[in-house]
């Protein structure tokens, strides 16, 4: 009886050490091509990351030169608004005065 005992241990002994064995072959294959792959995307998550930070820089400094621009352009405005009044004001200098007719009727 003990000696069965004894053979059933080792048997059970055995039986365990392969299947951990066979699970070990199995999932650390699966394991690893998961770390591979997650290893592919994190490698493509910072590519991403990189991008829309060189996007949001090339964003920020577009909305710098069309602000810019839209400064120029009201000064630019102003100046061209002050130089038609100047303009209107000679105008209205250089008109001439409209003469009367002369009373006697001669043309």
């Amino acid at each position: 009886m003990r000696r069965r005992l004894g053979v059933f241990a080792l048997g059970l002994l055995v039986g365990a050490g392969l299947g951990v064995g066979a699970g070990y072959l199995y999932w650390g294959r699966r394991v690893a091509a998961f770390g591979e792959r997650l290893a592919g995307l994190e490698a493509s998550a910072s590519q991403v990351q990189g991008e829309r930070e060189r996007l949001h820089r090339a964003l920020d400094d577009i909305l710098r030169e069309r602000r810019e621009m839209a400064e120029t352009a009201e000064h630019l405005r102003t100046q061209v608004e002050q130089q038609v009044e100047r303009l209107e004001s000679l105008a209205r200098e250089l008109v001439p005065t409209p003469t009367p007719p002369d009373a006697d009727g001669s043309p």
